[in-house]
């Protein structure tokens, strides 16, 4: 039974038993020996047999195959130990141990014999323990096979002839001891060869039909993929054989247009749906009825941050934020954590807060300063927005306000033109003060004030 070795480098890719089958060779992954190699076409080249004789085809590659450095036009015998290159792969024909099957494709009355794989391989030495074996392997191989042969052959074989096959055998042991291998000349009678006949070798591929359909086959495959470029060399490929095959240039010119299409846009990722939730209940919290674990959670998170943001506010005396927050946890869960208490508290104390601002304003309405009474009049509305009574004290002060502001702006406009600057400044300050939000001069004072403090 013979092997074809695939190489690549010194590694040991493949081994496949060689048959009476055909074994296509090639990139593709329908071939029976796969080569990963750009420069290796999709069906490259096969093995087949006739006869004990093995031979290689090349399927119409574009970069060919090769042996001993020639690339080979036609169906050409393989022989044993000699590699053949395709691609950056090797790949050699080898007797598997205990077999004679491939007797008529060695070459033994060859002197050069053994030493055919150091010659090939592109100057790789014979020192590669795996060729070495592979060598030694072939020829004590063949040497068994003449020395198996019927009774019949020996009885017609000379005394001199039982003597060389005896020295023969002595060579053939040595180079199969352990240890490196010895080059050995094997002086064997030499098989019968055939001579060559006129009549032009059988096709060593298919019909060109077959081959062409392969191509478009392989091209079709590619476009499915969306790998354009192999789908190109592909029909590029087949053109070679059929340049006019109407099929072959119609699919060209489509991979062309697709080739040079924008690519459309990515579709989204389907969603996955999300793996049932398991919702553990916050102590305090109670799950409503019909509640989905997603609504929980977050109902969940917004109770305890407005909690939070209302202790924080409460902290502070700032009674409007306070209320604000505690009134959003009511409303989210009744009672959690004396939330109705909190906001009885805050609201007390918002109201002694405002009560408190207002006295002040007015007292110092009284006594005639009206900016300390404006200022606690809207620190009134600060801690309650809603508060009429500071709302109130406002607005019938607002004409009294007005009217001492201006007063204010024009005091300050005489001190700047004197160059009494913190006269000026004091007098700016006092009519931003005075005047309502709602007045322009207000900001005209404001300006001065932030020009003057410079």
């Amino acid at each position: 039974m013979a092997k074809l070795v695939v190489f690549r480098g010194d590694d040991v890719e493949r081994e496949i038993h060689v048959g009476s089958e055909t074994i296509r060779i090639g990139r593709d992954a329908r071939n029976d020996v796969v080569l990963d190699d750009k420069a290796v076409t999709r069906f490259h080249a096969e093995v087949g047999r006739d006869g004990s004789t093995f031979y290689i085809s090349d399927l119409n590659s574009r970069n060919g195959v090769w042996i001993n450095k020639q690339r080979i036009t036609r169906k050409t015998p393989l022989e044993l130990g000699v590699p053949v290159t395709i691609g950056a792969y090797e790949l050699t024909l080898e007797d598997d141990l205990g077999t004679s099957e491939l007797g008529g494709a060695l070459p033994t009355d060859d002197p050069t014999a053994v030493h055919t794989a150091e010659r090939s391989g592109h100057g790789r030495s014979s020192s590669s323990s795996t060729r070495g074996k592979a060598t030694a392997s072939a020829t004590g191989s063949a040497a068994d096979a003449v020395m198996r042969r019927p009774a019949v052959f020996w009885s017609a074989i000379a005394v001199g002839t039982m003597m060389l096959c005896f020295v023969t055998y002595i060579s053939v042991r040595r180079l199969t001891r352990p240890g490196p291998v010895q080059e050995v000349a094997i002086n064997t009678p030499p098989p019968t060869v055939p001579d060559p006949s006129p009549t032009p070798p059988p096709p060593a591929t298919p019909v060109k039909e077959e081959i062409v359909a392969g191509y478009l086959e392989a091209a079709q495959f590619a476009i499915e993929d969306k790998n354009y470029e192999a789908a190109a060399d592909d029909i590029d490929a087949a053109l070679e054989l059929d340049p006019t095959n109407q099929d072959l240039l119609v699919k060209k010119k489509q991979v062309q247009d697709l080739a040079a299409a924008p690519p459309p846009a990515p579709r989204p990722p389907k969603p996955t749906p999300p793996p049932p939730e398991v919702v553990v209940e916050v102590q305090g919290i109670t799950r409503r009825p019909n509640e989905s674990p997603a609504d929980y959670s977050a109902r969940v998170q917004r109770i305890q941050t407005n909690m939070r943001n209302g202790m924080a506010s409460l902290d502070k005396e700032d009674f409007a934020r306070a209320l604000t927050s505690f009134q959003a946890v009511d409303r989210d869960h009744k009672g959690y954590m004396n939330v109705d208490q909190l906001i009885t508290d805050a609201t007390t104390k918002q109201k002694r807060a405002v009560e408190t601002a207002i006295s002040n304003g007015q007292a110092n309405e009284s006594a005639n300063n009206l900016v300390n009474a404006i200022k606690w009049y809207e620190q009134a509305l600060r801690v309650d927005p809603t508060s009429a009574a500071a709302q109130g004290r406002l607005a019938g002060m607002a004409d009294r306000r007005t009217k001492l502001g201006l007063q204010a702006l024009e005091r300050a406009d005489v001190f700047r033109k004197r160059n009494l600057v913190a006269k000026a400044l004091e007098a700016y300050q006092e009519a931003a003060d005075l005047l309502p939000s709602t007045n322009e001069k207000k900001a005209e004072a404001q300006q001065w004030v932030e020009k003057l403090k410079q």
